[in-house]
């Protein structure tokens, strides 16, 4: 996000910092129904162009992605396009329909990865903390109220959204933590987090469907109706 170094806390990649996979920020939690079970069978086939003469404006109610039993709608995919395309910060760096795509949804896939794993290992973030953690970020980045409105104006954000990521931050961060837990030194901790990240990936990319517009390397099925 080109926010400016002031508001990096705030725009910065908001899920498992130590994995290094995201830009986008995510964002509200995805409605469910709609989605294939985690465990049907579906053939995969090669994401095709997009067919849409308007691939970055689907459809509020159109599902265009599911991870496990949760949807990514169109209406959320649409808000957090719009994000992407503002994170550059200038008509010069404008991304392409593709690039906006791949950024949205990585991200939009991902942040389910997490919160679903965060409830398979009984992670809970509370309300409480993640008022708490948000307003001391905005009260050191954004000491006037005027300049913290400026940013969201400019990132395309709301309060809520930045709320979300911050609850993505602390999850990742407790989740880490877990992962870590009774492995000594460098490297037995690395070889934890390799372990846990190899099989993260291959549990969640196994439970994601994307419509063939919307596919993207994070999804593990590609079903041209969801």
């Amino acid at each position: 996000m080109s926010a400016g170094p002031r508001s990096s806390a705030l725009a910065g990649a908001a899920v498992f910092c130590f994995l290094a996979m995201f830009a986008v920020p995510a964002g509200a939690q995805a409605p469910t129904g709609g989605c294939p079970p985690p465990s049907a069978p579906t053939e995969s086939t090669p994401p095709g162009p997009p067919s849409s003469a308007s691939p970055l404006s689907p459809p509020p109610e159109q599902i265009v992605a599911c991870v496990g039993s949760q949807s990514i709608t169109g209406a959320a995919f649409s808000h957090w396009a719009v994000v992407a395309q503002k994170s550059e910060g200038s008509s010069k760096h404008r991304l392409s329909a593709s690039q906006v795509i791949k950024q949205a949804m990585s991200f939009l896939i991902s942040s389910d990865w997490v919160l679903g794993e965060a409830t398979d290992l009984n992670i809970h973030v509370t309300e409480g903390e993640v008022r708490h953690t948000f307003d001391d970020i905005r009260a050191q980045q954004f000491p006037k109220l005027k300049e913290f409105k400026v940013f969201l104006k400019q990132s395309g954000q709301t309060v809520a959204d930045l709320l979300f990521r911050v609850r993505l931050n602390l999850t990742s961060t407790r989740m880490q933590k877990r992962v870590l837990a009774g492995h000594r030194g460098a490297r037995g901790q690395q070889r934890a987090l390799s372990r846990f990240v190899h099989d993260f990936t291959t549990k969640w990319m196994g439970q994601t469907y994307c419509d063939p517009t919307y596919a993207v390397t994070d999804c593990g099925h590609v079903q041209a109706s969801l």
